[in-house]
């Protein structure tokens, strides 16, 4: 009888642990998603605002890799290639919208829209909007960006 009741005991406590655990990471997962959200928004806003210094906190040193629709290669962007866009003179108004977020622990993927443009001095501004997917991975408690997708909305999209 003492066998059965500790049994039952033990299966009892080992179900509660696992639901508690799962709990704690669905949390964690919310949590970390809340934080690539508003990493994602806050990246934009430091582009926009040519804060090189809130820019370069989202990269690793070799930055991240980026697909645009204007150019057929695989862009490399990093804190120099910022510094360069923002000394040069462009005008520069970026926003992200319709943000959804799918995080683990260490990675997330970001959808959603980017509304504005990046335009050369002397040239009216065109303001554009993009589907955009953005890949992030946890790095010593830092969330850093790694890829961006650009993909244009033309038409009645």
């Amino acid at each position: 009888m003492t066998t059965i009741i500790d049994r039952s005991f033990v299966n009892i406590l080992a179900t509660v642990l696992l639901i508690l655990s799962m709990s704690v990471a669905r949390a964690e997962n919310t949590s970390g998603a809340d934080a690539v959200k508003a990493a994602s928004v806050d990246f934009f806003n430091s582009v926009s605002q040519r804060n090189l210094v809130a820019v370069a906190s989202y990269l690793d040193t070799e930055g991240f890799t980026e697909f645009v629709a204007e150019s057929d290669k695989l862009l490399q962007l990093d804190a120099n290639a910022f510094g360069g866009l923002f000394k040069s003179g462009a005008k520069i108004d970026l926003r992200l919208g319709d943000i959804q977020v799918k995080a683990t622990v260490d990675a997330a993927i970001v959808t959603g829209t980017r509304v504005g443009a990046i335009t050369k001095p002397g040239v009216a501004v065109v303001e554009g909007k993009s589907l955009i997917t953005m890949v992030w991975f946890k790095k010593e408690n830092a969330w850093l960006l790694k890829h961006i997708h650009l993909s244009p909305v033309t038409g009645n999209q």
